[in-house]
């Protein structure tokens, strides 16, 4: 019997959905430019009975690292951006740069570029446990109320603030994910000229055709945002707090995270698979999608980088590349990459191939979840070995 990848697709998710794993998602797969599979399944909203589907909006978080990993490139291939500049050519706080070991302020090298888009610059997240993470904290905590207040710090407000504060290690001694991908955010906006999301939209989402793609959600879109669960089955609880400082707006924020604050759609983020994996639009070459799928971190800094999601993996360029299928457990190739997020979008390019994987779910901690992993295993076990190894075909023709 011949393999249908249809309804292979169609029945993982909705075995994920009747087995009480996902309430809802939607699955698209591009191939040499083309779109050739949607499926969607469950709900955007239980308690409604709205269907997920593919113009859904979604909060894709982390997802937004994509983007921002992007805007780099984009800047690096006009050369207006190096990665062994230092922070401080545009924020002269990271000039005297320090951290906390045994309680005591200790000096140390700059932090780069380099360094934001490796993870290895020791800038945390809110709720670090490192030495010195309490002024960390209280900085989110005060942008927070910034934005509850209706005065709201900008992005690069925030990051002018974070360069006074205590790194959590030496830059380039670890790997932490953290908030690197906020400060490359307002790095792009002191060489752009430009708001981040003014920046990406005329980059990336106007000419890639991504009309749902912002840092908010405007009125008359309401009614397509997705609900979002800390779980699922058929009562699923609804998320009754904020992460990182993302709000369900209906304006344009001043803050604008370039590592979690983008709202899409599942259509609008398979575009963006499409782009990375064909080159269709010419937005991304070769060469830069080349350099963003590569392993930034060194051997020691690997051993930080220890989270089931990236076994198999390296990391550089705020994304994860595919090196050893047979620790992650994948059959995407080596060379494979992308990202996920805190809600559940997942994507994963593979250039050679010309495929670009996007799912998307509204589940809290979902991440590179057990569907995203079937989904991919699902696409790749499909293949013909001639459709994988094109090496006397250019990568994007």
């Amino acid at each position: 019997m011949a393999y249908d990848l249809k309804q292979n697709v169609k029945e993982i998710m909705e075995r994920a959905i009747a087995a009480g794993e996902e309430n809802g998602g939607v699955f698209i797969l591009y191939k040499d430019g083309e779109k050739v599979l949607e499926q969607a399944a469950g709900y955007a909203d239980v308690k409604e009975k709205r269907a997920f589907a593919n113009d859904t909006i979604c909060r894709i978080y982390s997802c937004t690292k994509i983007f921002t990993s992007l805007s780099a490139m984009i800047l690096m291939s006009r050369g207006k951006l190096d990665t062994f500049w230092e922070v401080s050519r545009f924020f002269p706080e990271f000039e005297n740069a320090y951290y906390i070991k045994g309680w005591k302020k200790t000096g140390c090298r700059q932090v780069t570029v380099r360094d934001l888009l490796n993870m290895t610059s020791g800038l945390a997240y809110p709720g670090d446990g490192h030495e010195g993470a309490a002024q960390t904290n209280e900085l989110w905590a005060k942008l927070d109320e910034s934005i509850r207040s209706g005065k709201s710090m900008s992005t690069q407000e925030f990051v002018h603030e974070m360069g006074k504060l205590p790194l959590m290690f030496e830059p380039g001694s670890e790997w932490m994910y953290g908030s690197s991908a906020d400060v490359l955010g307002a790095v792009i906006e002191k060489i752009s000229d430009m708001e981040l999301a003014d920046f990406m939209k005329k980059e990336i989402t106007d000419p890639l055709g991504m009309t749902d793609t912002d840092f908010y959600v405007p009125a008359e879109k309401r009614d397509r945002l997705a609900v979002l669960y800390k779980n699922a089955g058929e009562d699923p609880d609804e998320v009754d707090f904020v992460n990182l400082c993302i709000y369900d707006v209906k304006e344009r924020p001043a803050f604008q995270s370039g590592g979690a604050g983008l709202f899409s759609t599942p259509q609008d983020l398979a575009k963006l698979a499409c782009e990375l994996s064909s080159g269709k639009a010419g937005i991304a070459n070769r060469f830069m999608v080349d350099f963003m799928r590569t392993n930034g971190l060194d051997g020691k800094q690997r051993t930080f980088a220890n989270w089931d999601s990236l076994k198999g993996y390296g990391y550089g360029n705020l994304l994860r590349c595919h090196e050893n299928p047979g620790l992650s457990g994948s059959f995407a190739p080596a060379g494979a990459f992308g990202w996920d997020g805190w809600t559940g979008p997942y994507m994963l390019i593979h250039p050679e191939s010309k495929t670009g994987i996007m799912l998307c779910l509204q589940r809290t901690d979902a991440g590179s979840s057990q569907l995203s992993r079937s989904l991919v295993n699902a696409v790749f076990g499909s293949m013909q070995e001639t459709d994988i190894i094109r090496k006397s075909i250019p990568l994007f023709s």
